[in-house]
């Protein structure tokens, strides 16, 4: 079992936040003032977090779009999968570094996702000394089949991390970008319009268990559940939903 990542308190509360107070300036909008910069493409840029709040980690930051109100369901297909490949290339070339146990490959959007800027980013985290494959195993990717094509499977997990609603996709070196980042696309879209009037908020995370597939996992935010929070119960929704959701997406969405 691992062992809990240090939060460093004092530094979060360094940090700029503006997904809740539009009045804060944006950081990553002052292209002219960012530092340690990885590499670039177009306006894609990758860099060193500015706050490394986690201990014993390898924390960068991957600006998606100069455009501060846009959001990767927004993009056009052409720039979703610009910015797909450029965060899969950089995840991977960082597991590729003898440094990391395993590394995180993740963005959050809106106020209920737990982050704190607006402006359309992501994130790849190198963890030292943590290896998150000893929780995360295949199982929280299976459930019933929403849609599958061309070396990729859609899922909703029927043994969710935390539920209830987790949509999961399944690719591997074969599948092709353009379809991977437009299916992301009209998940996020669902989630973002029909899913729920609630629902304003998502977690958009990738995985590598060491297999020939990889997975990339969404979830809409709210609330957690205190049986989540209090005894790690994770819960499912009931089949007429699922089976609604199903059809919803594949009528409106999938096409």
């Amino acid at each position: 079992m691992n062992e809990p990542l240090t939060f460093n308190i004092a530094m979060g509360r360094s940090k700029p936040e503006n997904i809740r107070h539009r009045e804060v300036a944006c950081p990553f909008c002052a292209v002219d003032e960012l530092t340690n910069i990885l590499d670039t493409e177009g306006d894609i840029i990758w860099l060193m977090n500015k706050y490394p709040v986690l201990d014993r980690t390898w924390p960068t930051v991957i600006i998606e779009t100069h455009d501060c109100f846009s959001e990767f369901s927004r993009y056009s297909p052409e720039q979703a999968e610009k910015v797909l490949e450029f965060s899969l290339r950089k995840w991977r070339e960082t597991m590729a570094r003898n440094d990391f146990k395993s590394v995180l490959y993740f963005k959050n959007f809106g106020p209920m996702s737990g982050g704190s800027i607006r402006h359309p980013h992501s994130q790849i985290i190198g963890l030292y000394d943590y290896d998150y494959r000893q929780d995360i195993k295949e199982d929280h990717f299976e459930g019933l089949t929403l849609k599958e094509e061309d070396n990729l499977l859609i899922t909703l997990s029927d043994k969710p991390i935390i539920g209830f609603f987790e949509f999961n996709m399944k690719f591997n070196k074969d599948t092709s970008l353009a379809l991977l980042s437009r299916r992301i696309q009209q998940v996020l879209r669902y989630i973002l319009t029909d899913f729920s009037k609630h629902s304003g908020s998502y977690n958009l995370f990738f995985y590598d268990l060491h297999t020939s597939s990889q997975y990339v996992k969404i979830v809409p935010r709210y609330i957690t559940s205190p049986l989540y929070v209090g005894y790690t119960i994770s819960q499912i929704s009931n089949k007429e939903r699922i089976e609604q959701i199903k059809q919803e997406l594949n009528q409106d969405f999938f096409k």
